[in-house]
């Protein structure tokens, strides 16, 4: 078995080697669109059976959209109100 030594709180054996974590750099979205995101992803909730079945509209691509409806939703007024129709066109 190997002896097991006490180190200073907060230093590692390997901490001068070892990168920090910073996370990810993450683009953060102009809230015009995390409006029109929400507003579709709202709609899908209750337009379709479940979670599962709105998650997969949102995410999945479709041909008459030209793309996933929550990028198309993404991209301005006019394709939100292209998703919402076609959300609408499924109840």
């Amino acid at each position: 078995m190997g002896a097991i030594t006490q180190l200073a709180v907060g230093a590692t054996s390997d901490e001068k080697d070892r990168p920090r974590f910073r996370g990810t750099a993450r683009t953060k979205l102009a809230p015009d669109v995390i409006a029109r995101q929400s507003r579709v992803a709202l709609l899908a909730f209750q337009c379709l059976p479940d979670r599962d079945a709105a998650l997969a509209f949102l995410n999945g691509v479709h041909d008459a959209l030209g793309g996933r409806p929550i990028d198309v939703a993404s991209s301005g007024e006019a394709g939100a109100a292209r998703v919402e129709a076609a959300l609408r066109s499924l109840v």
